[in-house]
């Protein structure tokens, strides 16, 4: 009787331990990595196009479609009024997102490193020999570069890609697949930018469970990505704190306020923060922000 006892209780106490190291890796993959203090500026410049300033000043645009862009801020417009720009993202061809001639005068004006999927990566410099395109420092998905500090992954997205050489009547060609990218400043921050894509398994098993963001920037206007209902539940995969709408109201087939999303996303998501903003009004987000409702 006491050998089987003893056998009981160490099975016993085998499957406790188990489901302990089960229970504390769940609750692990729901914590996000610890930040700084230090401000990076994320400011929405309409549609899917972005412009982040790190802590240390280094200037990143992602999708900047400028000349055409009914919702980009006018002081973009001018020649010279980013200042200074040390690289840009480019998440697929689509003329809202990449436009050749908005390309060619940001590279003419700044000269940044241009990080892009494989294949537009090669288009871009076909077409502007000049461009400093990062091809074999950052060419795919599932890669990450250490670029001026920050660390930029690529990322897997639902969606089409092609260019429209000269607009929306225009020619296409394709570029390589769509992309999305985490960056991860060097005060630890994460922002997640999803391009535009529909939903997908990799929010859950790669984005949310492994890269963890913080800062999860979701397109929300349906007809060509995913629409509010769809983006909503995207963010209980991802579980980041804080979520930014973006690629609606640009259009007249698209939604026309983020609303909806904030609804949905507060019923069906309520540990995760939406956050509107408004064209060319900067966010500055910290620890403070990002973790506004924890001690």
């Amino acid at each position: 009787m006491g050998t089987n006892r003893y056998i009981r209780l160490r099975k016993l106490l085998t499957l406790t331990v188990f489901f302990f190291l089960i229970t504390t890796e769940q609750s692990f993959s729901l914590d996000h990595p610890p930040i700084g203090d230090k401000d990076v500026t994320i400011e929405w410049l309409g549609h899917g196009s972005f412009l982040f300033v790190a802590t240390d000043g280094t200037r990143i645009l992602l999708d900047p479609w400028i000349s055409t862009n009914p919702k980009c801020p006018g002081k973009y417009r001018k020649k010279g009024g980013f200042g200074k720009v040390d690289m840009i993202l480019w998440t697929h061809g689509h003329v809202d997102h990449f436009m050749l001639d908005d390309a060619k005068d940001l590279v003419e004006q700044y000269n940044p490193k241009i990080i892009a999927p494989w294949e537009l990566n090669f288009f871009i410099k076909s077409e502007i020999p000049e461009a400093n395109c990062q091809i074999f420092s950052l060419g795919n998905k599932g890669s990450t570069a250490d670029i001026d500090g920050i660390k930029v992954t690529m990322t897997e997205a639902f969606h089409s890609a092609g260019a429209q050489l000269i607009g929306f009547e225009g020619k296409n060609k394709f570029v390589g697949e769509a992309v999305g990218y985490i960056l991860e400043f060097r005060n630890g921050l994460k922002i997640y930018h999803a391009g535009d894509t529909g939903l997908m398994g990799d929010m859950k098993t790669i984005i949310g469970d492994f890269y963890k963001p913080h800062v999860a920037i979701l397109p929300i206007g349906g007809v060509f990505t995913m629409g509010p209902e769809e983006a909503a539940f995207s963010c209980t995969l991802l579980r980041s704190p804080i979520v930014i709408p973006d690629h609606y109201a640009t259009f007249p087939v698209l939604e026309q306020s983020a609303d909806l999303f904030s609804q949905r996303m507060s019923e069906i998501c309520p540990e995760s923060q939406a956050i509107v903003l408004e064209p060319g009004v900067p966010l500055q987000v910290n620890r403070s922000l990002v973790f506004a409702d924890k001690p």
